[in-house]
């Protein structure tokens, strides 16, 4: 059984951006089924805005519907925000993903380029960044 991983919203913009590489490998892991990759619903709010600065709106649509073809869109509901609210976390929107990770208690993995924004982090759901999913091996 595949490893169900969550997708922070800065997997998907290197990806596209072209800014890590290993961002990339996770997502075509998670198009080849070999992880499963899940990733709010939230996430498409943002990555759509700031698509939506540079390329056309088709054009946006057009990835955006890609990455749903094999990303899980799970829903951060009322009960994730509190939780964030409360938390320690200093960035509110990683939180908010965070929580949303955390309440779909089989997830596995939070993937994020960012770890320095979730060191208030529950030990029972562990963060790691793409270069240390892949490098660690936790794929075998």
């Amino acid at each position: 059984m595949a490893f169900k991983v969550f997708l922070d919203t800065n997997i998907f913009l290197d990806h596209f951006l072209q800014r890590n590489e290993y961002s990339s490998k996770i997502l075509s892991l998670c198009e080849a089924g070999e992880i499963r990759g899940c990733a709010s619903s939230a996430s498409f709010y943002t990555i759509a805005y700031l698509l939506g600065k540079s390329l056309s709106k088709k054009e946006a649509r057009n990835i955006l519907s890609l990455y749903t073809n094999f990303i899980i869109i799970v829903p951060t509901i009322k009960e994730n925000l509190i939780q964030a609210f409360s938390s320690n976390f200093s960035d509110l929107e990683d939180a908010f993903l965070y929580f949303t990770a955390l309440h779909n208690t089989s997830m596995e993995y939070f993937l994020t380029n960012n770890i320095k924004d979730f060191k208030s982090a529950i030990p029972s759901l562990l963060v790691v960044t793409p270069e240390e999913f892949l490098s660690h091996q936790y794929l075998k």
